[in-house]
């Protein structure tokens, strides 16, 4: 095999990205996956605007706002989606997020309560205010099949669903199947989600990535004309239309799972509160797991690390480079960033 190949492993939103810049900026790219959904694919489907990260995390919100829009021409009009609004109880975080919108330039229109019905709420449901954000609920399944055909379409050689893991020739990463073939490449991009960690322990690499595990529930079967919605104070409740029903989460997660009774019944009692007439007793437990580096406050920040020149906290590897979109709002940034440490090939 030609050394001069790149392997891209993950074929979730962030691997697929990666791999269609690689082969636009003309490498050969084959991208793998074991057939896994990734976060992107079970969670939410919140095609992020930045708008609700703005006070809290700016330099996120600022990465979702300028990278969203590389999205819109995957979209168009046959994937389904649905629009967003922030609701506030409390006066002082209408003014502290209408300023971190403002310093952002993030779009968000203020609504009268009787905007509120057209859009599937009570007028009743802000007493402080309410706006319609530029964020949107897409249908993930439809965007990542569409995603698929776009790298397929820029040259990524998709090689079929199978299982493999990696394992070191030297101080290479190199890639092995369930048939122990190995595959050697001058570059591989690790993009695989919630199991990076566990990869670069088989590989012996030191780093400071942890799994963290995100409750959320789905009232199934339910899907009551909800735009996606966001309490922007209080509780912090989400909630989001989805094919299966609706989706809500609060803030939250942990280095393991935590009792299910006990996150069923504090999701159930904060939609019962904000929504009395839904079934909050039918809300079914489900769990998402995303990696990200270990500290005290949870950063979804964009990760790439170059492993050939590791920062403190990293270990090496003469072939690896590590890829984290943090949301897939972002993984044409992290993209962008990926092709920039692979430059183009000769």
């Amino acid at each position: 095999m030609a050394r001069s190949e790149t392997l891209v492993l993950g074929t979730g939103f962030g691997g697929l990205t990666v791999a269609t810049r690689l082969a636009q900026q003309g490498h050969r790219v084959r991208c793998l996956g074991n057939g896994t959904p990734g976060a992107s694919l079970r969670n939410f489907g919140q095609l992020h605007s930045g708008a609700v990260y703005a006070p809290v995390l700016p330099d996120l919100a600022a990465a979702c706002r300028d990278h969203r829009s590389r999205w819109l021409p995957l979209l168009g009009p046959d994937v389904a989606r649905t629009p967003c609004v922030g609701l506030f109880d409390d006066p002082a975080a209408v003014a502290a997020y209408t300023h971190a919108w403002d310093c952002l330039r993030i779009p968000a229109q203020p609504l009268a309560p009787a905007d509120l019905p057209a859009l599937g709420l009570s007028q009743t449901d802000a007493s402080a205010a309410a706006f319609l954000l530029p964020d949107m609920a897409v249908d993930v399944t439809a965007l990542h099949a569409k995603t698929r055909r776009h790298a397929k379409e820029e040259g990524v050689l998709l090689a079929p669903e199978e299982s493999y893991t990696l394992v070191r020739s030297g101080n290479s990463a190199v890639l092995a199947n369930t048939a122990n073939c190995f595959r050697l490449a001058e570059s591989v991009v690790l993009s695989a989600g919630h199991h990076t960690p566990r990869l670069l322990d088989l590989l012996g690499i030191e780093h400071p990535l942890s799994v963290s595990h995100l409750p959320y529930a789905v009232l199934e079967g339910s899907r009551p004309g909800f735009p996606l919605t966001y309490r922007l104070d209080g509780d912090l409740l989400a909630v989001s239309p989805q094919d299966d029903g609706l989706h809500v989460a609060l803030p939250g997660r942990s280095e393991g799972p935590r009792s299910e009774a006990a996150e069923q019944y504090r999701l159930a009692a904060a939609l019962s509160h904000r929504w009395p007439h839904l079934p909050a007793e039918r809300l079914a437990m489900r769990w998402g797991l995303v990696a990200e580096i270990t500290g005290d406050r949870p950063d979804p920040a964009v990760t790439v690390v170059d492993l050939r020149d590791p920062p403190p906290g990293w270990g090496d590897a003469d072939n690896l480079v590590v890829c984290l979109p943090g949301k897939w709002t972002t993984a044409w940034h992290a993209a962008d960033r990926v092709a920039e440490v692979l430059s183009p090939p000769r």
